[in-house]
């Protein structure tokens, strides 16, 4: 069920859920191109998924998390996340990144992930860093 997604289908996905009133291009991450993307194929259609970063340090980030919202509290965003940890793991990982929305900062507690600064705002949004160690 999870498999890699391609690019085009990660940036439509991430486009309806997560910013349906921006273009393509403004979903796009600088980095897309050395990206891992992951996703859920159900029902003929791409309905969640996520990408993976390696940064240094052996360190990853993982940003633009999306799922469809009739697909959403049916447990397949918490698959995916578990599968992209165990992955990164895999890859020699020990800590795990990401800009959460304040208000789904309850979600990414339920994985270990705890709150790293202050909360800031970005297009308009009120985000903050989340960080699980995995050693």
């Amino acid at each position: 069920m999870i498999q890699e997604i391609p690019i085009d289908a990660v940036l439509l996905l991430r486009q309806k859920v997560l910013w349906p009133d921006k273009d393509l291009d403004f979903v796009r991450t600088p980095n897309d191109d050395r990206g891992i993307h992951f996703g859920i194929f159900i029902e003929e259609q791409w309905v969640s998924c996520i990408s993976l970063f390696i940064e240094v340090n052996q360190h990853a980030v993982f940003r633009k998390f999306a799922t469809l919202p009739d697909f959403q509290n049916k447990g397949y965003g918490t698959q995916l996340l578990h599968y992209s940890f165990i992955h990164l793991q895999q890859l020699g990982i020990h800590t795990i990144s990401c800009s959460a929305r304040v208000e789904k900062q309850s979600y990414y507690l339920k994985f270990g992930m705890q709150p790293n600064g202050y909360p800031y705002i970005k297009n308009g949004l009120q985000y903050v860093t989340m960080e699980v160690n995995l050693e």
